[in-house]
């Protein structure tokens, strides 16, 4: 199977979460795809990662079952790397204080993305500016 899409990360959980909750989930997700998870009583968290080859519609459906899943069984929020047509972007996920709180952070690393990038180009334009001549200092 040619995958166009995969989504993976992980996710801490309640307590009180099993083994046979993500396997409920795996059960519901669109077809044809390719689902590996692990669980770990012991740090409560769980791996999860889903591929395949997917239509627009069916990527949404994994996505909207996986966030209603972490939004019932996550114990904190998480990012998941998400790649659609080899586009490689993330995905918050879990409670949902926690996501909007990861999507501010999100928010904010792009503001300083363009700041530092607005910084290196004026940076860049100290190199190129004309100085005096170097015999005749100039003094103000």
């Amino acid at each position: 199977m040619s995958a166009n899409y995969e989504i993976r990360g992980a996710l801490p959980v309640r307590a009180s979460f099993r083994h046979a909750h993500v396997r409920q989930l795996t059960e519901s997700l669109a077809n044809p795809v390719d689902v590996y998870f692990a669980t770990d009583a012991v740090t409560h968290s769980l791996v999860i990662r889903v591929r395949g080859a997917l239509s627009e519609d069916e990527q949404q459906s994994v996505e909207d079952a996986i966030a209603q899943f972490s939004r019932k069984w996550g114990a904190a929020g998480a990012i998941f790397s998400r790649q659609r047509y080899g586009e490689p972007s993330f995905f918050p996920l879990g409670l949902a204080s926690h996501v909007d709180l990861l999507d501010e952070l999100a928010d904010l690393h792009v503001q300083l993305d363009a700041l530092l990038a607005r910084q290196a180009a004026i940076l860049a334009r100290f190199g190129t500016t004309e100085l005096p001549s170097a015999t005749k200092p100039v003094c103000r």
